[in-house]
């Protein structure tokens, strides 16, 4: 049989991607929380770790319950990324130091999470400001980190400390970027894994 002709293929126009927006988390966006923490604990750790230990992470500490637990404590500031479609796609979470005392001062303030789907952590995600307009130039993972930074003083910081995987070469650099420098490590358990954390530290 003879080859049929084809119609012009036309590809499908590129996915659209929605603007972000931030704004401060409350006791209601608890549940909210939890589902971008585990989604996307899941989208950075599938390289390193098994999914059996990740499972039983996410089932231990991305729980409504759990975050519901650091918004009633006055020690802590979470910061939602929504899309225009006011849907929650990561978020900056700041609260009293659960790292080592071997390393931590008076004043010290710890960014426990920040979590971005990677979807919207590149320059085209544009980041709105609080007229909707687009601030230049800033890309979604610094718009958290930079609330990050704010939530900290406003909180009476020092110093933010936060720990990062030590093989996390990219992250290790953005955070360099932004000033912070090596104090010491941790182990950072998952499931049965034993990871090893960076401790960096930011002054305020």
């Amino acid at each position: 049989m003879p080859d049929q002709p084809q119609p012009n293929y036309i590809p499908p126009p590129p996915p659209t991607v929605e603007p972000l927006t931030l704004h401060p988390a409350t006791l209601a966006d608890a549940p909210a929380l939890a589902l971008v923490g585990a989604a996307t604990f899941l989208e950075a750790y599938t390289w390193m770790l098994p999914g059996p230990d990740i499972l039983a992470f996410c089932a231990e500490h991305q729980t409504p319950a759990a975050y519901a637990k650091y918004l009633a404590a006055p020690t802590t500031r979470i910061t939602l990324a929504l899309t225009g479609a006011e849907v929650p796609v990561g978020f900056a979470l700041v609260c009293a130091p659960e790292i080592s005392d071997d390393v931590t001062l008076p004043g010290d303030i710890e960014l426990k999470r920040i979590y971005l789907f990677s979807r919207f952590r590149s320059s085209s995600t544009p980041v709105l400001d609080a007229h909707g307009q687009p601030i230049p130039g800033l890309r979604g993972g610094q718009a958290l980190l930079n609330a990050a930074i704010a939530d900290a003083r406003s909180l009476g910081g020092r110093r933010l400390l936060l720990g990062t995987n030590a093989g996390n070469q990219r992250a290790i650099a953005f955070y360099r970027r932004n000033g912070f420098q090596e104090i010491g490590t941790r182990t950072f358990i998952v499931g049965d894994q034993h990871c090893c954390d960076l401790i960096l530290a930011l002054t305020l």
